[in-house]
């Protein structure tokens, strides 16, 4: 009975402490989202500022709700070619960051054209990808590869080599070879600098494919932002450019949330 009964405090306790953990992380930016929302209502109503210029929160919801499977159809395919080029450029970031620190000949021969490829910004090469791969979705999600891949294999290769040398050798005095040291000791090791670089690239991901978009494209937020500002429909181009902001935040905030998991110390 005791037992029984100090099993159940002991889960409440667990329990409760879990439910303040996540309160004390989700508190500090919903405060911020409504002071913001909060205010720019007030300034588009104390000023009578007209929609061409600022609309208000409030309208901007509105306006959306008038049209969501449009603004869902947009959102879906931009978030697609987002996360289609963000998981294909981690992939081959961390590979390429792997095969350079395995083989360090190769990565001397590859790694300045790498760089000089991304040296330019990607949306530089946006149209003579749409001209090369066409409109759709795919121009975009090769350039968003091409760029994630750069940014995850950068913050891949510092992790890999910032092992202590000396933990290095104790593990060759005790018969590892590369693959295990690589396995048991390098990853490991670079696990916070890639979750780093894979945070980071999540963001550009989405900017890039917005900014591709208005490049030209079939639909996406992209698409919708060039297309209502073309036909002065403004309140519309902030629908999308919102759609874009809340995408953003819970991509980010579920990587964020996969790396305390994978890096938990």
């Amino acid at each position: 009975m005791s037992s029984g009964l100090a099993s159940a405090v002991g889960r409440d306790r667990v329990d409760d402490a879990v439910w303040r953990r996540w309160f004390a992380l989700v508190w500090p930016p919903l405060l911020a989202a409504v002071i913001l929302l909060t205010s720019w209502e007030f300034v588009v109503w104390w000023f009578k500022l007209p929609n061409f210029v600022l609309p208000g929160p409030a309208e901007i919801v509105a306006t959306a709700t008038e049209e969501p499977r449009r603004v869902l159809i947009d959102t879906w395919t931009t978030v697609v070619e987002a996360l289609t080029g963000y998981v294909a450029g981690s992939l081959l970031g961390l590979g390429l960051a792997i095969f350079f620190v395995t083989f360090g000949k190769i990565e001397r021969l590859v790694l300045p054209i790498y760089v000089t490829i991304n040296s330019v910004p990607m949306v530089a090469y946006g149209p003579l990808a749409i001209i090369l791969l066409g409109i759709g979705s795919a121009s975009k999600i090769v350039l968003i590869t091409v760029a994630v891949s750069y940014q995850v294999l950068i913050n891949a290769l510092a992790g890999l080599r910032s092992c202590d040398p000396g933990a290095i050798a104790l593990l060759r005095t005790f018969g590892a070879n590369d693959r295990t040291i690589l396995l048991k000791l390098r990853v490991p090791g670079a696990m916070p600098s890639i979750m780093f670089g894979l945070r980071v690239a999540v963001v550009h991901a989405m900017i890039l494919a917005v900014v591709l978009e208005m490049l030209g494209a079939r639909a996406g937020l992209g698409w919708s932002v060039y297309k209502s500002t073309q036909m002065m429909y403004f309140v519309e181009a902030w629908v999308a450019v919102g759609a874009s902001v809340i995408v953003s935040l819970v991509i980010y905030g579920i990587v964020n949330w996969i790396g305390r998991k994978l890096v938990w110390w």
